[in-house]
């Protein structure tokens, strides 16, 4: 441990009184800051990615996998993901399912308590019926159940949350794409990630917005909580 260090966990359990350990974790996150996780999301999976042909328009959604047991750190890593799909894709709508690691493995069970954030974004919103502004950004509050379902508070971001979340982030990778990483191992080159296309697929959760999407309606952006 370096004499910085020493000096700042020695004034630490002085002020407060804490444990060793407890003093250890605080000056360390005050030296190193806060990690990559807190600040830019966690690591994820690509489940699925879906276009809907919704008259003329293109909407985009995108199911994707976390460990993540966190729900700020859940809404950050969607946040990040729609971020970089935005970035290499082109769409009206973007929509970013956030599922655990234990979730449902059909896409019409992956709705309602599956779901463990999402994040809609359109570079503009006007076009959008039901939407606003560019995001909306929602998560469920508190760790995932043994079955991947969320029972904790629902929480929706406002846009100066929003814009704060994605100015500090350090990392701006897409979730991992184990179907491209599997096809560039086979091929030898670069795999390329899978869309499926239709608009008859079930409905993607339990909010309002997309169960009317499925069914034809253009109101995405209302909240069903």
């Amino acid at each position: 441990m370096s004499r910085k260090l020493l000096i700042i966990v020695a004034g630490v359990t002085v002020l407060t009184g804490a444990s060793g350990a407890a003093a250890i974790f605080v000056g360390r996150d005050v030296l190193l800051g806060p990690s990559t996780e807190t600040v830019s999301g966690a690591a994820c999976t690509t489940v699925t990615t879906v276009r809907l042909d919704r008259d003329g328009q293109q909407w985009l959604r995108k199911y994707v996998r976390s460990d993540a047991k966190d729900g700020e750190v859940r809404i950050k890593t969607a946040l990040r993901v729609a971020g970089a799909v935005s970035n290499a894709e082109e769409a009206d709508l973007y929509q970013v399912i956030m599922l655990d690691a234990a979730g449902p493995v059909y896409r019409a069970d992956m709705r309602g308590r599956a779901i463990g954030a999402e994040v809609l974004f359109a570079r503009d919103p006007s076009a959008i019926p039901g939407m606003s502004a560019p995001f909306v950004a929602r998560y469920t509050d508190g760790k995932p159940a043994g079955n991947g379902e969320f029972y904790g508070e629902r929480k929706e971001l406002s846009l100066d949350e929003i814009k704060t979340i994605v100015t500090a982030m350090t990392e701006r990778e897409d979730c991992i794409d184990p179907n491209a990483v599997a096809e560039a191992d086979k091929s030898g080159g670069h795999g390329e990630a899978k869309t499926e296309e239709g608009g008859h697929e079930a409905p993607a959760d339990g909010h309002a917005s997309a169960d009317k999407a499925d069914e034809g309606s253009h109101e995405v952006a209302s909240s069903g909580h």
